[in-house]
């Protein structure tokens, strides 16, 4: 954090925007991911929960995985080039 502290404002400013973006993607993916096999599940009388739900909640925590990991690496480019 206190890497954070010493950036200049537009940086910050760009930090801030990516951190959420990022933040955003995860819900989104998850009610993309879940609502077509649900209406398809309850539309069939099926178990809604195994078709939808839990396929739907791994993927999204698999790209929230890869959320974490572009944050990490945005975050030491952009404290990177503000060294320079």
């Amino acid at each position: 954090m206190s890497q954070e502290h010493n950036l200049n404002e537009a940086a910050r400013r760009r930090l801030n925007i990516v951190r959420f973006g990022l933040m955003a993607i995860p819900p989104i993916a998850w009610a993309i991911s879940f609502s077509l096999p649900f209406i398809v599940a309850r539309g069939l009388g099926a178990n809604w929960i195994s078709i939808a739900l839990i396929p739907s909640l791994i993927q999204t925590a698999i790209v929230a995985v890869i959320c974490v990991i572009v944050w990490f690496v945005y975050k030491s480019l952009v404290i990177r080039g503000t060294r320079r």
